[in-house]
């Protein structure tokens, strides 16, 4: 959902490696892979996400009239303005043969 200015590119893409995957890596700090997508975040950050998730009810999302122009946030969080990269853009070749795009706290493969 947005307010698009313009499409800056459109293309067709082949589908990408792990893109079934769901998991959550406590490591260093916690990482939630989704498809394609790693977000980054510290652990007292996701306990305060996973509280919010757990208090969504299930059938305000099973019974919402989706559309358009419809719109609800649950929860709304306001969380901080730091994330642990603040300033990391990196683009990364891997040996397997995938792209891994860093910005900030985002980890898009390719």
């Amino acid at each position: 959902m947005g307010d698009i200015k313009r499409i800056l590119l459109t293309a067709d893409v082949a589908t990408p490696p792990l893109n079934r995957r769901l998991v959550i890596e406590l490591c260093e700090n916690v990482h939630i892979h989704y498809r394609n997508l790693r977000i980054e975040m510290p652990k007292q950050e996701f306990l305060m996400i996973m509280a919010a998730v757990k208090a969504i009810d299930e059938n305000a999302v099973r019974e919402f009239k989706y559309g358009p122009s419809a719109f609800k946030a649950i929860p709304e969080m306001i969380l901080s303005e730091q994330t642990p990269f603040d300033r990391r853009l990196q683009v990364e070749e891997q040996r397997d043969g995938t792209i891994h795009i860093h910005y900030r706290n985002m980890r898009l493969e390719v």
